[in-house]
């Protein structure tokens, strides 16, 4: 089962991990296809007791504003992005609900997060790829807050573009422009200025 997609995906977040963990890791993932437009919370209770490896297809964590009632793409995944849920938090001050949402056909790798601890208690070296995901998982949202504060929309869009090189074909521009933190329109303006030059 995607055992090459495993493979290349545990040795790109940690190189030197064994076949051994390799192996381990890949005992507790099933495969699970979801269809464009489909929300993970309607088809089960996403909670932290899952975790969901993208191998193709696109999916997005939304924010839904309660009081404006309006929604937002707070992070748009794809192929070899790790992802869970933590809306169970007992976080009181929660000013929106969040969830996952297929923008296109979508394939998963999908493990419970208790197997995978469990596993690391015996396999030291499972407990160190699991903080080398946590670092990753960091990272991006350093990254993500940096964009959105230090880059203006064009440049936003350009590095969305070279990680998504089709992505205009693959979703709606109105969840791109959400993604990107703009309105539709101000999006439009951008591709025509990049486009006619």
């Amino acid at each position: 089962m995607n055992d090459n997609f495993i493979y290349d995906f545990c040795k790109m977040h940690m190189p030197n991990m064994s076949d051994k963990s390799i192996q381990q890791f890949g005992s507790i993932l099933h495969k699970e296809e979801y269809n464009s437009n489909e929300n993970l919370k309607d088809i089960e209770n996403i909670a932290p007791k899952k975790f969901y490896i993208v191998i193709n297809g696109i999916v997005a964590n939304f924010s839904n504003d309660k009081k404006a009632n309006k929604e937002y793409i707070r992070a748009i995944l794809f192929e070899k992005h790790i992802f869970l849920s933590v809306s169970d938090l007992n976080i009181v001050e929660r000013i929106s609900t969040d969830y996952f949402k297929c923008l296109t056909k979508t394939t998963f790798l999908v493990g419970n997060l208790d197997e995978l601890l469990t596993l690391a208690q015996h396999n030291y070296e499972l407990f160190l790829f699991i903080v080398k995901l946590n670092q990753v998982s960091i990272y991006y949202l350093q990254n993500r807050l940096d964009r959105l504060s230090l880059l203006d929309a064009t440049d936003r869009y350009k590095i969305v573009k070279e990680r998504i090189p089709n992505i205009d074909n693959l979703i709606p521009q109105y969840q791109i422009a959400s993604y990107l933190n703009i309105t539709p329109v101000q999006l439009s303006r951008i591709r025509k200025k990049m486009y006619s030059n």
